[in-house]
């Protein structure tokens, strides 16, 4: 992160990215990291617990900012016999981005599926989940996985924006291709009144051995 960090101020779709920060998404520091959308989330929420770093979520990307950035640059800059060849790394690339007019940061996909942006985030997330174990999602696919997700979270009549992302983490996080309702919820549901009654077994096999001697 402190590499892909904007070593100068910018910005992004009329939004100020201050230095130390830049602009990404879940599915591509996953990509760029080799690692899983959820391992991802998992290394993220450690790092913000520890103030290490802050995200700010918006309809289409996340902002990430490494909050003491201009102090690791510091500390980088000192002459110590340990950090050379660290410092000698981080000048070259220094460098490199000084040559440059603009920090270049990479396109975000500006289709916006739910007005939420961390509903709308998580659901991309479970787009790309989809390309990575090869069940790629066409343009009818994903409207109808839109549709499913509102009726899923919807179990009491009105839609929760913290179910439907429950239920799309649910599928990343368990490698489900489709999206199922929370188990909670579906047992919820499926409680009436005669739950209480003990349910009898039978033999069905005995049962249907009386049945054919009937018949005869």
């Amino acid at each position: 992160m402190l590499l892909k960090a904007n070593w100068k101020d910018g910005r992004f779709e009329g939004k100020d990215i201050p230095r130390g920060s830049f602009v990404s998404s879940y599915p591509r520091l996953a990509d760029e990291c080799d690692l899983t959308v959820n391992e991802v989330r998992t290394a993220l929420k450690h790092l913000i617990s520890t103030g290490e770093i802050t995200v700010k979520a918006h309809s289409k990307y996340s902002v990430f900012t490494v909050v003491k950035y201009n102090d690791y640059q510091e500390v980088n800059s000192q002459s110590t016999d340990k950090s050379h060849s660290i410092n000698r790394r981080l000048t070259t690339i220094e460098e490199g981005k000084k040559e440059r007019k603009e920090e270049y940061i990479p396109p975000i996909s500006p289709i916006t599926y739910f007005p939420s942006g961390e509903l709308n985030q998580t659901f991309v997330d479970y787009i790309e989940f989809r390309k990575k174990i090869k069940k790629p999602m066409t343009d009818r696919a994903i409207q109808l996985a839109i549709s499913k997700l509102k009726k899923l979270a919807s179990s009491s009549g009105e839609f929760k924006e913290e179910e439907a992302i429950e239920i799309l983490n649910n599928s990343i996080m368990n490698g489900w291709q489709g999206l199922f309702p929370l188990k909670n919820a579906a047992e919820k549901k499926s409680t009436n009144r005669f739950n209480n009654f003990h349910q009898r077994t039978y033999d069905y096999e005995k049962l249907e051995k009386q049945l054919l001697e009937r018949d005869d």
